[in-house]
């Protein structure tokens, strides 16, 4: 694809303008949490467009654009039974403790239940977890550039790494918010047009949806019950899936908690939770159904022999060539947004989790700001060896779920005991957790060496989950029982209560049309 001046000229002004927010980010003077989180310290439509945008960016249209192409209508249940109950329990539940709780981020939640050791375990498993994350999507923005650009994989890194390490340097993660609402908008303009280019294409939303195959149209009529050798089943959806990764991910995500927490004032932030799941539903029919026609309209392509090259070769097929440029910034703006969000992640998990716990617990601010700096840097350099892990992998999406069900399976089962039998379990964390993500390795190790066989490689993610999530649930319980105490760890609390659930008439509400929407859908796709 041949570039004009109108092209280049674009392209420049969107870079300039990543620079520019970056330096004006980082012009406040603020101490390291706030350059680490803002906690506290963001309008609500602020945190809640940047909630949406990190979620439904151009990392999640691409991923599920290709499990569309690859599952057929399957892949609606990533924005329906793994969304909606999760962000509904979200909202009502934990974020109300985290914020109530004065937490400034998961660890704070983790080592007041847990202790200090448990959540410098806790820190390490989510940086190792934000730096594979960093990898996928510094590998898809590359493939992005190598589509439309022609260039190699490797000049695709080489020009991404640099603009983000600028403003995450410059601004911390108060940067990275800001230029998500920026990503957001060029990634709109360069989705929407396209699903309505498709339904324009094929006579209207009835004759496509009659066109698609009946294998590949139905969300659950095709799945038997229980059948790890068949592509998905039912039980591995709504327990894998619907209970343990979508619960994991949105109860413990560091991200998405970093944005639902930075909003100004406490009793807002169950609003943040509630407007992702309305984005979620309509981004179901903006992303999934468009990759579900795909291989309709692309058929005899190299695009049906990489998944991942679905959106763009869609976007190749149906846009102009001046739309195509703005589609190439859209995917980028998105991909390199989602690539800054890990990036800010993991100087978060690293400084406070570890090094202000255990390194230096007692230096000043603005040494923390530049180690965190430091981080951002070390952050992108190694994102580039996690780049070409994924590049590996035919689905970024199958990766990804790899990623969630070895770490943030174990993890949510800590949150849970915690909410629920925090007594019981508090000096057993640890234990728990490492026999967790242990499981969750030797699990993926076995299914790679051929030992375990499944139908696909998302139903051995979703019962990986399961298994981490039971043996650290076990675990926990176990080493808290036969543990004897020895007096309240390091950052633990002596009292230790059960979560409260907290509600509002407005919120109640919110859910209720949420909840009913997620139903509307799951039977329009029976």
């Amino acid at each position: 694809m041949g570039w004009n001046g109108l092209h280049t000229t674009l392209a420049l002004v969107y870079l300039t303008s990543l620079l520019v927010v970056g330096i004006l980010a980082g012009r406040k003077k603020r101490d390291s949490n706030q350059f680490l989180n803002a906690t506290g310290a963001l309008p609500l439509w602020v945190c809640v467009i940047a909630c949406v945008a990190s979620n439904c960016g151009s990392l999640d249209i691409m991923a599920m654009m290709a499990l569309g192409a690859q599952y057929g209508a399957l892949a609606f249940h990533f924005f329906w039974i793994g969304a909606i109950p999760a962000l509904v329990v979200l909202a009502f539940w934990l974020l109300p403790a985290y914020a109530g709780g004065r937490y400034l981020t998961v660890l704070d939640f983790i080592a007041h239940y847990y202790g200090g050791k448990t959540r410098s375990v806790v820190a390490m498993c989510m940086a190792a977890m934000m730096l594979l994350l960093a990898g996928v999507c510094l590998c898809a923005v590359s493939q992005v550039i190598m589509t439309f650009l022609g260039l190699t994989f490797l000049q695709g890194i080489l020009i991404t790494a640099p603009v983000v390490l600028f403003y995450t340097w410059a601004g911390g993660f108060r940067a990275t918010v800001y230029t998500e609402l920026l990503h957001f908008a060029v990634v709109l303009a360069a989705i929407v047009p396209l699903f309505f280019l498709i339904v324009h294409d094929f006579g209207g939303f009835a004759p496509m949806l009659a066109r698609i195959p009946p294998s590949r149209i139905h969300a659950w009529q095709t799945l038997p019950l229980f059948a790890p050798a068949a592509t998905m089943d039912q039980f591995e959806l709504i327990f894998g899936l619907g209970i343990v990764l979508s619960f994991g991910y949105w109860g413990t995500d560091f991200v998405q908690m970093q944005r639902a927490l930075a909003v100004r004032r406490s009793q807002y932030v169950p609003y943040v939770p509630l407007s992702m799941g309305a984005a979620k539903l309509i981004f179901a029919m903006l992303a999934v159904l468009p990759g579900v026609v795909a291989p309709l309209v692309l058929r005899g392509t190299a695009a049906t022999k990489n998944w991942n090259a679905t959106l763009p070769s869609m976007m190749l097929h149906y846009y102009s060539p001046t739309w195509v440029v703005v589609g190439v910034m859209g995917l980028a703006a998105g991909l390199v947004s989602t690539f800054a969000n890990n990036v800010a992640g993991f100087s978060s998990a690293w400084v406070q989790g570890i090094y202000q716990q255990w390194i230096r617990p007692q230096a000043s601010e603005d040494h923390y700001v530049w180690i965190s700096r430091i981080s951002n840097a070390a952050a992108v350099l190694l994102s580039i060896g996690g780049a070409y892990v994924a590049l590996s992998y035919q689905s970024l999406m199958e990766y990804i779920q790899m990623i969630f069900s070895t770490f943030n399976a174990p993890l949510f089962a800590l949150v849970a005991l915690a909410a629920l039998a925090p007594r019981r379990v508090a000096r057993g964390g640890l234990g728990g957790l490492a026999v967790g993500v242990a499981s969750a390795g030797l699990h993926q190790s076995l299914v790679f060496v051929g030992v375990l066989h499944y139908g696909s490689q998302m139903s051995a993610n979703f019962y990986a989950a399961i298994l981490s999530f039971s043996v650290t649930c076990v675990g926990t319980v176990a080493v808290g029982s036969f543990r004897r105490p020895v007096g309240a760890e390091v950052g633990m609390s002596a009292g230790t209560v059960r979560i409260p659930v907290w509600f509002s008439v407005p919120t109640v509400v919110w859910a209720a049309a949420l909840v009913a929407a997620c139903v509307l859908f799951n039977v329009l796709f029976w």
